[in-house]
């Protein structure tokens, strides 16, 4: 391209010049002929701008709700803007953070990528500081740490169950308001035998994060139950709201309520159940639904109610409310400053308009409010109070690496039967010890 606009340049030069010589007088036969020697008074030519260099971009990113195709798409509409930046939408294989690390310790990360709340911890010395930013400064939830905003999230959500009204008309349920109330619908809905009461994809451990990572959390009633744990020696004996929702977890394996051998099927698997009116049930994140609208090409027979983390209808009904996919940028990376403006185009209004309607969940911009109105519709019927997630505390971060604790295996090994009382004295011990080693 640099080369043709060289040429172009040129050839629009010569014309000009011969216009010159030759179109200033009415006879230009009588005129003498122009020398051939330099005019020193002439004007210089303006020098051909230089084109910009060829910038590449990596944002690395998981598919959640379709992002990698609407990024995708949306890219390249940057690069008509900018015609010598490209962006790579890199997909990671997982959100768990393992692929990241890798690259993390090769000091290979993306320019731009995405990170769950709890990771910020893990990758902190090498994000960028991003205060100076719009798509920061207008941030309802920016992760912090150490007092520098080092995330941006696109998305604010809350968690739900989602069901078919059919089957509940079918099989005369009505929508719980307890956990006891929602342990006896799922099994009600197995005494019948026709589906399987709530799918999940327990061979991937995160499947069981409403389960376990959130119900502990909500039960405390403390939105900063994690800094609380990253404090307390022995946090997961009997009574706990870690022991609660083991109990639960436990009953649902022992009764078979996610279908004979929830361990054996993937995430992907328990969709297809709940997507082909196999399962009447299915836990997840506001996330879930374009998934969901995307492949069944209709919502008309979904609903959703909060995971009812609550024992009588007496106390306060909540649901886990918080940020995700918050953008960090590598403060390493060779092209920092294209990759901030980059970052600030993500969160224009009208490319962050189009990005938050596509993902039906809430807006994290001020002044940018998404139209969902499924959820609309349906949280107005099953209303709830928002409880607020915050999942960046430095010392949980580094007390629950310390004892290699995961809410989620957690989850996964109780379900495959391993004893509670074996896993929360083992827990304990190795928490206790990692406590004491963080004060």
């Amino acid at each position: 391209m640099g080369k043709r606009r060289l040429v172009s340049t040129a050839l629009v030069s010569g014309i000009v010049m011969l216009s010159a010589l030759t179109g200033c007088g009415k006879d230009t036969a009588t005129q003498p002929a122009a020398s051939t020697k330099p005019v020193e008074t002439q004007a210089a030519a303006a020098p051909t701008p230089k084109p910009a260099d060829p910038v590449k971009l990596k944002l690395a990113m998981w598919d959640a709700k379709g992002d990698i195709t609407f990024w995708q798409d949306k890219v390249k509409e940057y690069t008509k803007l900018k015609p010598n930046v490209t962006v790579e939408v890199e997909k990671v294989p997982d959100n768990g953070g393992q692929y990241l690390k890798v690259r993390l310790a090769a000091n290979d990360l993306p320019d731009l990528f995405y990170l769950k709340p709890a990771h910020m911890q893990i990758y902190k010395q090498s994000l960028l500081p991003l205060d100076d930013l719009n798509g920061a400064k207008n941030n309802k939830f920016p992760a912090k740490i150490d007092g520098k905003i080092l995330g941006a999230p696109l998305v604010s959500f809350s968690e739900f169950v989602y069901f078919h009204p059919s089957v509940f008309k079918e099989l005369n349920l009505e929508v719980p308001k307890t956990l006891p109330e929602l342990m006896s619908t799922m099994e009600k809905i197995k005494t019948n035998g026709k589906y399987t009461p709530i799918a999940i994809g327990g061979k991937e451990d995160w499947t069981f994060y409403p389960f376990m990572e959130f119900g502990p959390h909500i039960l405390s009633g403390d939105e900063n139950y994690l800094a609380t744990l990253a404090k307390t020696p022995e946090p997961f004996g009997d009574g706990s709201t870690f022991d609660k929702v083991g109990k639960v977890i436990k009953e649902m394996s022992s009764k078979k309520l996610a279908g004979p051998d929830a361990l054996s099927i993937s995430f992907d698997q328990s969709t297809q159940l709940f997507e082909s009116k196999k399962a009447a049930m299915i836990a997840a994140g506001q996330w879930y639904y374009g998934d969901y609208a995307n492949r069944v090409k209709t919502d008309e027979d979904l609903g959703v109610f909060p995971l009812p983390f609550r024992s009588s209808e007496s106390e306060p009904l909540t649901a886990m409310t918080l940020s995700d996919m918050n953008i960090g940028i590598n403060k390493n990376s060779k092209n920092v400053e294209e990759a901030k403006a980059f970052f600030e185009w993500m969160f224009s209004k009208d490319v962050y308009q189009g990005y938050i309607n596509n993902a039906q969940q809430f807006s994290t911009i001020n002044g940018v409010n998404s139209e969902i109105p499924f959820f609309n519709k349906w949280t107005e019927k099953y209303p709830f109070k928002p409880f607020i997630y915050s999942a960046t505390d430095e010392a949980f971060a580094k007390v629950s690496g310390a004892a290699q604790f995961d809410f989620k295996k957690a989850a996964q090994e109780i379900y495959s039967g391993k004893p509670i009382e074996t896993l929360e004295k083992d827990l304990n011990n190795k928490w206790k010890k990692a406590v004491e080693s963080n004060k």
